[in-house]
């Protein structure tokens, strides 16, 4: 097992993409803290699954944006299992996704500043203090970054690129810090698509298919795990190869 007995925080993890990193990390032997906001029946679920693989996991409710709360996340984490070796920063808003400068949505628009930049900054401070003291850690986040851009999500999901590279920097040499760009991943929306919609993402990619929530939550594993022990700053593209497509619309 690549992460056994290690203690991780997932945040967002009560569903898609988070919930089946946090799934991951327990089938490699790590215990896991399943954050949400909303969506308590389903965080519940998730660490009953982990519980039923036989390692251990609690659902904690906090807001990433507010640091009282993810302090109580981390302190939560600390009492339960001693420690914390691995913060993924997954948690995600999408309150102003069409986001119009004719019509802003500006309470939509800081919320989604809010949640995917400050957020992820926010547990990154809290979570590294323990990570430190103990002179060794892990930081990953999920970050994007789509050429066409935007003024919302397109906007504040590849400021974490940036960020990434950043707290590498500091927070080296006993923590270290890497992101995940996931491309077009099932976590719901490509399966509402039409039949010819489908069709043109499908085309879209070199691979020719999409991904589903598995394929990013194994290149996290082999990021936490010491198997990557010499990355540092550096943000691993599991799309496909959709981005280096010069086809792709």
């Amino acid at each position: 097992m690549r992460l056994k007995d290690r203690v991780a925080i997932v945040t967002g993890s009560s569903r898609g993409i988070g919930r089946a990193i946090a799934l991951a990390f327990a089938k490699e032997g790590a215990n896991v803290v399943i954050n949400y906001i909303m969506s308590e029946g389903r965080a519940q679920e998730a660490a009953s699954k982990i519980s039923s693989m036989g390692r251990e996991a609690i659902a904690v409710r906090a807001d990433v944006s507010i640091i009282k709360e993810v302090k109580g996340m981390v302190n939560q984490c600390i009492k339960s299992f001693g420690r914390l070796d691995i913060l993924v920063n997954n948690a995600a808003d999408f309150s102003a996704m069409n986001f119009s400068l004719n019509n802003p949505d500006w309470d939509g628009w800081q919320r989604m500043m809010d949640v995917n930049i400050k957020g992820m900054l926010l547990c990154a401070h809290v979570a590294s203090r323990p990570m430190l003291k103990q002179k060794k850690g892990n930081i990953i986040n999920i970050v994007a970054d789509y050429p066409g851009g935007g003024l919302s999500y397109m906007l504040t999901k590849p400021a974490g690129i940036p960020l990434t590279r950043g707290l590498a920097r500091v927070l080296a040499p006993y923590v270290r810090v890497n992101a995940i760009e996931p491309g077009s991943i099932d976590t719901g929306w490509i399966s509402a698509l039409s039949n010819e919609d489908k069709r043109k993402l499908k085309e879209s990619i070199p691979l020719k298919r999409w991904g589903e929530p598995e394929d990013v939550a194994k290149a996290a594993v082999f990021l936490a795990s010491d198997e990557s022990a010499y990355m540092n700053g550096a943000v691993v593209i599991v799309d496909g190869g959709a981005s280096i497509n010069p086809w792709a619309p």
